[in-house]
């Protein structure tokens, strides 16, 4: 007959009776600990359940002619390609338009006008000849910054740029890497005031691709462009 037993709690209750295959079963399913204490219902005697069976071992070295043993192995992870940093927002390094030492005698002769029209004021039988001088004088003067202004530089981050025009606009560029000769020259008074021509050659020819007439501050804006040639890649 195989023997039942009571399995004894630590608050000195009582729990069972089960069988040695019940046990087996409590303690394979982890709902009791091999340390706990049992008592045989026929002869009374207490023990631990580790007492009761037998731990066997894994062999050490599988069994020859045992059959192999399949398990899920886990698939690659698929490698993440190299994230490409996109590449930095163009950024104006300069805007500008040729110096207004480039239009002297446009300036000159509308300055001339308007004083001719000042020294004509206090005549009253002038006045046809005044209203004359103040319209051709700022006629002048009006054509002559709407000229300059429809030629505008431009250098940035990336390339350098002459655009010309009011409405129809044109333009004409070189990229920084592509420039090969930078060439200033300054004469006369405005030189000293440091406007010069910046001239700008993609080839080592002797025609320049792109140019910056009488612009201010020739020499400093050559620097700037040579050291964006030092960071270029």
């Amino acid at each position: 007959m195989t023997p039942l037993y009571l399995i004894l709690l630590p608050d000195g209750s009582q729990d069972g009776p089960f069988s040695e295959a019940d046990l087996l079963d409590l303690l394979d399913a982890d709902e009791v600990g091999a340390g706990t204490l049992c008592e045989n219902m026929q002869t009374h005697a207490r023990c631990r359940l580790r007492d009761l069976f037998k731990v066997i071992p894994p062999p050490p070295q599988p069994t020859p002619n045992a059959p192999a043993r399949w398990i899920h192995a886990p698939l690659p992870e698929p490698e993440e390609p190299p994230a490409i940093a996109p590449p930095a927002p163009q950024r104006t390094l300069y805007l500008g338009h040729p110096s207004l030492w480039l239009y002297w005698r446009s300036l000159l002769l509308s300055a001339t006008l308007l004083a001719a029209a000042w020294y004509l004021g206090p005549w009253p039988n002038l006045g046809p000849w005044l209203v004359a001088c103040y319209l051709a004088g700022g006629s002048c003067l009006a054509l002559t910054l709407l000229r300059r202004s429809s030629i505008q530089y431009r250098i940035t981050t990336r390339r350098i740029e002459v655009q010309r025009g009011l409405f129809s606009k044109s333009s004409q560029e070189i990229r920084i890497p592509d420039i090969r000769a930078i060439n200033v020259h300054k004469s006369g008074f405005r030189g000293l005031l440091g406007i010069g021509d910046l001239t700008f050659s993609s080839s080592a020819g002797p025609t320049d691709d792109l140019a910056f007439f009488q612009t201010p501050r020739a020499h400093p804006l050559k620097q700037q462009v040579r050291h964006l040639q030092d960071r270029a890649p």
